[in-house]
């Protein structure tokens, strides 16, 4: 199902290269309790994250129902991680102010299923992990165990082949983390279920397989597993492949419906953001608009006069710089409505304000006479 060939992964870390994983191969059945156990650094995270499609390794070879992940491209990898994989994490990952039925919905939402069948799904994971009479509260009304449950909930409501768990007993006390386990372990009979864990009495209680890593390398395999030859298929064609595949998709309403749902979830930031954007639109209306409106004037009474082509050429120059000046004010204008304290950076456009109020008193010198500057800038300007 799951394989893993001379996997080797490294980071850059400032300037020294450091190697996550070196040369892992190993084999997964289609359902099992795998933990994986090491201390801090091994590289276990950075094994799940690979099995996950969340990291990219940097030679060897993953094979997902004999075919080969080498040549995945972006949308294969999200196709992937959308209905094969479920990820359980140790900090949970839950939406605060979404309900605990509306955080199992939102992976159901991201593949585009209908509403009636979100709702169906979701509150069946929820009763799998004990949940079903908790549906309409928000993670902080819950414990850590629950909110725990909710994360695996929401793991399984795409009916993945694999579920990872990071950690998923970390931030738990005794008696819970034996309840997750149970769940983990449940789960063990039907998917193959991957776990990274600091514990290793509840792994050698619960899993029905433990690998050990040290400094990027599996030193133990209490149950290794290599597929029998008669079990292997040949490698799909890409076509066939491509057909199995969901892209995963959102209808416009339901991103709309989600955007209000947030927009209304913190009334006071969503009602300070919008006054404050009014403010810079209605400022940037007022300067835009008596800017267009004095200049309309002053095209006017240049085209209305007899100059020629080189005096044309300095009039599109003025409007070049007028229009860089508009948007130095758009810029100014949106930050002091948005975020004052960047205002400080702008001041640094005046540099650019001297520079174009100079090209477009060129443009005056150069098609009207000195006499008639004043007249002009008087005209402009007031």
């Amino acid at each position: 199902m799951l394989k893993l060939t001379n996997i080797v992964k490294s980071y850059l870390a400032g300037s020294t290269k450091v190697e996550a994983l070196k040369g892992i191969s190993i084999e997964f059945r289609k359902n099992e309790f795998v933990s994986v156990l090491g201390q801090s650094g091994c590289g276990k995270t950075t094994l799940l994250n690979i099995i996950g499609g969340l990291d990219q390794y940097d030679s060897g070879d993953m094979s997902i129902n004999n075919r080969s992940t080498k040549n995945f491209k972006d949308k294969d990898w999200d196709s992937y991680r959308n209905h094969s994989i479920g990820f359980v994490f140790q900090s949970y990952n839950l939406i605060p102010h979404q309900t605990v039925l509306s955080n199992v919905e939102l992976a159901l939402t991201l593949s585009g299923v209908s509403k009636s069948e979100r709702r169906r799904r979701a509150e069946e994971a929820l009763a799998k992990v004990g949940l079903s009479d908790q549906l309409n509260k928000r993670p902080n009304q819950m414990s850590g165990g629950q909110m725990q449950r909710v994360a695996i909930a929401r793991a399984l409501v795409n009916d993945p082949e694999i579920l990872l768990a990071d950690e998923p007993t970390g931030a738990l006390d005794s008696e819970t983390s034996v309840q997750i386990m149970e769940i983990l372990k449940e789960i063990s009979l039907e998917k193959l279920v991957v776990m990274v864990t600091h514990n290793p009495e509840l792994a050698e209680e619960y899993s029905t397989r433990i690998v050990r890593l040290l400094d990027g390398e599996i030193t133990g395999d209490s149950n290794p597993y290599t597929a029998p030859v008669a079990e292997e298929k040949p490698e799909e064609t890409p076509k066939k492949a491509k057909k199995q595949d969901k892209k995963p998709s959102m209808s416009f309403f339901t991103a709309l419906a989600l955007s209000f749902n947030n927009l209304m979830t913190k009334k006071a930031r969503t009602f300070l953001t919008s006054f404050a954007g009014s403010i810079g639109i209605i400022g940037i209306a007022l300067i835009g608009g008596n800017i267009i409106k004095q200049f309309y004037s002053l095209g006017l009474v240049i085209f209305n006069s007899n100059y020629n082509i080189l005096e044309i050429h300095y009039f599109k120059k003025c409007i070049y710089a007028i229009h860089n000046i508009l948007i130095i004010f758009l810029q100014i204008k949106l930050n002091i409505s948005f975020k004052a304290f960047i205002v400080v950076k702008s001041f640094a456009s005046w540099e650019v304000y001297r520079s174009y109020f100079f090209e477009i008193f060129l443009f005056t010198k150069n098609i009207i006479s000195i006499s008639s500057i004043k007249e002009v800038f008087n005209h402009f300007f007031h």
